[in-house]
């Protein structure tokens, strides 16, 4: 073919080109529809099969559902999904993660909620919507799901591909169990997560009579934290405000309550506010809610609640102490064991030595309003720890310290004898040269959390490496106080606390030494240094290495046949036994040899005897894997023998952390050893240059102030300007009091405490909007029952009661409820108001009650805005003007608006000061109309015009 090589020649292509597309038609519209009709022919459906794929799907998963039943036999489904379909109908409500190869699937509606959660893709595969996740990952999205308020299951395969090959089911699926279901109360986390796994609440009421709001129930609670073995049961009678529950709830923080079906009103409203609330005074996460079963029958049969309780412990000793807890704990208890059998954590419950009662009469409990108003486990800007009264005294070294001092916090101590123990020995652990303290010291800052890693062990479900991370922590507590000559200490309490440490060495050395030294975590196999007790592991390692022998002589036979020498075993990308042949040496392989891989230089092989042996070998495997899983269950029960006597050290190493712990506190600058008046009949609290433990932290300038109740002055009437320190001032004292009473020094320069019974507050407005009460119905409400229970052991504070209403009745409401505490309960009462007519219940109860207010200076003209300078410093007196204009300008109002309200003040002062002076000349008139006058009467009331 010839080309003309002349520019034209080349150039004219172009030309053409260009010229063809100019000249080319436009398409009509008619074409360009069926251009169209054609694309979306080819491309178009895609999206509406995928429209009606999506459809047939949804629809499918709807209609099993509804009927199982039927759809399964007319329904193409893959045995997989025909297992799946069963597992949903035989857990409904749970969200399941099902083992399939080396994943875990999610199908149908739990595919698209994992999706949701876990930011995970979701696709339609066959019949359902599936989402996955690697084996590796199950702990972390586990976690993720059940802190969304998800029950979830794992589902794992229940036999092994070995042992199937060979079994009369290996034409089935994988045989599929669900083997561990977890909520957020039920969950067992491992040691290192940063959170202990919440408690588990079980409530049941029975209604005591009433309406509306003066309904009453009894209620039985039983809460358990399976992560650590801690069980609290109680009962209690509660009013129409749920105050009693709610109490419970704020010193538990229960992450789940389990509750019946059907729930009085005030309590149901209190429950699905915990569920729906984020963040709040009850915890940092909303509260996940169970109902119990439909058919339930416990919370109304007392005697099939009995029977089903005995019957659980029947095999152990705890059922004689069981059968005297009251009725209504028995119904709680029965329902809490049912719920716990579904996710096999009913171990704990078994010893009755851990189950501790609510309220004990060697403790003060502090009610729901003192916790949440003095901030004692959280502060009330974001709810969390920090600016609390526990994050002041928490010093712990340990988690398990960490939980025994927050119940230290929120349970003061009212038995004296052991009140001084506490203190005497912190005040021992501050001075003394004792070695053990420091070995204390260093122990807890690297001990695991013992407490949760010996549940797991109890639960069976420890792995290796936190086993070994427990007796190893156990065997350094135990040898470290092992020596019977280190000098003693002056506290019986320190001697006894560390006196039990060695007690367990022993038994955790036996256990050690059980375990291979060299064993590294990897490998179950390698995990006893003995393996006499169980004799099928020894046997089925000889089985292994059988096969492995003849396989190697099987080597030398190919060298033989093959008239190869250099033959060798390789092992490549884990397959291991491949025969391994130069590529030049290729025609003498035998022709019943199969290819498994090759490189440029080599050819490497398998023949039927070997793949044989190595299916043997794998079956050996397999067994082994069994009998080792077994063998280390069955030392996990072992250990699990002794859960008592190792749990009892747990405990006495928390209680020397929390010692420890307010030891540090105790060593902070101006802090003072309280002491206590041994006279049980006076209430007396005598604090020197008293200051607020939390809010000194945040001022270096922070403003001391003195307390003084004793005698039968017990009472003081608190004024002055709006963020002049008052409540500061009172919370200071509420907080003192609650530290002596935990065994903590006090922040002040000398201080005389007398055991209070109870502290009650009464601060704050908030309406309860969950229950449909206003803030005014709160107020009295809380009142009330602090009018009911305060007795005169008891701290009150009473914060501007009244306010919630018009000011004639809130002014004499507050008249009325401070006269009554005075005159009939008798109690250390502090009322902070800004009504300064109540200032004259001195005269009527001279030497019982104090007037004082939060002094100031008040600077500028009367007729401009004053400006106020706070002192922050208690000083006898009223004050009569609040300076509502002040707070108003620090709060940025408008100017205008002040000065209107300025005036308006004015006008309304004016007139009622006018008011007065007419009743003043009123009531002079009426005593100069009587008959027999007094004269100087009449001179005083002249005087005061």
């Amino acid at each position: 073919m010839q080309v003309d090589s002349s520019p034209r020649a080349v150039a004219a292509p172009e030309e053409s080109s260009s010229t063809s597309e100019l000249s080319k038609p436009k398409l009509s519209d008619q074409e360009k529809q069926a251009l169209h009709e054609r694309f979306a022919q080819k491309f178009g459906s895609m999206d509406k099969e995928r429209s009606l794929k999506r459809q047939r799907v949804e629809q499918l998963m709807t209609d099993i559902d509804k009927q199982k039943e039927q759809i399964i036999p007319h329904q193409k489904f893959t045995p997989l999904e025909t297992q799946v379909v069963e597992l949903k109908a035989k857990y409904p409500g749970c969200l399941l993660l099902i083992e399939v190869g080396y994943k875990f699937r999610f199908f149908g509606e739990d595919a698209k909620i994992a999706s949701r959660i876990l930011h995970i893709a979701n696709f339609i595969d066959r019949n359902f919507y599936v989402a996955s996740i690697p084996v590796h990952r199950l702990n972390h999205h586990v976690q993720k799901l059940v802190k969304a308020g998800y029950r979830v299951g794992i589902v794992r395969q229940t036999e092994t591909a070995a042992l199937k090959a060979v079994g009369s089911n290996r034409g089935q699926p994988f045989q599929r169990e669900l083997q561990q279901m977890i909520t957020k109360g039920t969950m067992v986390d491992d040691m290192v997560s940063p959170q202990s796994g919440g408690y588990l609440m079980c409530l049941v009421e029975e209604k005591r009579g009433g309406h509306g709001s003066d309904e009453r129930v009894y209620t039985g609670m039983v809460a358990i934290q399976p992560s650590t073995g801690d069980i609290i049961y109680d009962t209690f009678e509660d009013t129409y405000m749920r105050s009693e529950l709610e109490t419970r709830l704020l010193h538990i923080e229960p992450s789940e309550i389990l509750v019946p079906r059907i729930l009085s009103k005030p309590t149901e409203k209190l429950v699905k506010h915990l569920s729906l609330q984020k963040s709040t005074s009850f915890g940092e996460e909303s509260v996940r809610i169970e109902r119990m079963p439909s058919d339930d029958t416990f919370c109304g049969d007392y005697n099939a609640a009995l029977t089903f309780v005995s019957e659980f412990y029947t095999s152990t000793p705890s059922l004689s102490q069981v059968v005297e807890l009251p009725d209504i704990v028995i119904k709680t208890l029965a329902c809490i064991i049912r719920y716990l059998d579904e996710f096999n954590l009913t171990n704990t419950l078994k010893n009755t030595k851990f189950f501790k009662h609510f309220v004990s009469a060697s403790h003060m409990l502090l009610n729901g309003n003192t916790l949440v108003n003095l901030e004692i486990y959280r502060n009330n800007t974001d709810f969390t720890e920090k600016g609390s009264l526990f994050s002041v005294l928490n010093h712990t070294g340990t988690k398990f310290g960490q939980r025994l001092l927050k119940k230290w916090v929120g349970r003061p101590l009212v038995d004296l004898d052991r009140l001084n123990e506490r203190i005497n020995a912190i005040e021992e652990l501050i001075s003394t040269d004792n070695p053990k303290k420091n070995k204390a010291l260093s122990l807890f800052t690297k001990l695991p959390d013992i407490e949760k890693g010996l549940c797991r062990i109890h639960y069976g479900r420890s792995t290796p490496k936190e086993l070994i991370q427990v007796l190893d922590a156990l065997i350094r507590i135990s040898t470290a106080f092992l020596k019977a000559h280190e000098p003693r200490f002056s506290s019986d309490l320190l001697n006894r606390l560390f006196d039990t440490l060695p007690t367990i060495h022993d038994t955790v050395v036996e256990f050690r030494e059980a375990i291979n030294p060299n064993f590294s975590g990897d490998n179950l196999i390698d995990l006893f240094r003995s393996e006499e007790r169980w004799p099928e592991i020894p046997k089925q390692k000889k089985n292994i290495k059988y096969v492995e022998t003849l396989l190697v002589d099987h080597l030398e036979e190919l060298k033989t046949t093959t008239h190869m020498n250099d033959l060798k075993y390789v092992t490549v990308a884990g397959i291991e036994y491949l025969i391994e042949v130069p590529n030049t040496r290729t025609k003498k392989v035998p022709n019943d040899w199969i290819k498994i891989s090759g490189t440029k230089a080599v050819s490497r092989y398998h023949n039927k005897y070997i793949i044989n042996q190595l299916k043997e070998r794998e079956q050996y495997r397999e067994l082994l894997a069994l009998s080792v899983e077994k063998a280390y269950k069955d030392f996990l029960s072992e250990i699990s023998e002794n859960y008592e006597q190792f749990r009892e050290v747990v405990s006495v190493l928390a209680h020397l952390d929390c010692l420890l712990s307010l030891t540090i506190t105790a060593s902070q600058s101006d802090y003072v050893k309280p002491v206590f008046n041994a006279d049980q009949q006076e209430t007396e609290i005598q604090v020197v240059n008293g200051r607020h433990p939390i809010v000194e932290r945040l001022s270096s300038t922070y403003v001391a102030n003195d307390i003084h109740f004793s005698g039968s002055q017990k009472a003081m009437i608190l004024t002055g300007p709006n963020m002049g320190g008052k409540s500061s001032y009172i919370r200071q004292i509420a907080l003192i009091s609650i530290m002596g009473q935990i065994g903590s020094y006090v922040p002040a320069t000398s201080a005389t405490l007398s055991i209070l019974d109870a502290v009650y507050t009464r601060m704050g407005a908030s309406d309860n909007m969950m229950r449909g009460e206003s803030t005014f119905m709160v107020e009295l409400h809380e009142t009330a029952d602090i009018m009911k229970y305060a007795t005169a052991k008891s701290l009150v504070i009473l914060d501007e009661l009244g306010r919630g209403t018009s000011t004639h009745d809130g002014q004499a409401i507050a008249y009325a409820v401070l006269k009554h505490f005075v005159q009939h309960i008798k109690s250390i009462t502090l009322f902070v108001t800004h009504y300064p007519s109540l200032g004259k219940l001195v005269k009527t109860f001279p030497g019982h009650i104090r007037n004082c207010y939060m002094s100031y200076i008040q600077e500028g003209d009367d007729t401009d805005f004053a400006n106020i300078v706070f002192l922050y410093k208690l000083v006898d007196g009223i004050a009569l003007n609040s300076y509502g204009m002040n707070v108003a300008r620090l709060a940025n109002i408008p100017l205008s608006v002040i000065k209107a309200a300025k005036q308006k003040s004015d006008e309304m002062q004016k007139e009622m000061e006018e008011r007065q002076f007419q009743n003043r000349r009123i009531q002079v008139l009426k005593s100069i109309m009587q008959p027999s006058y007094d004269t100087e009467q009449i001179k005083h009331e002249l005087s005061m015009l």
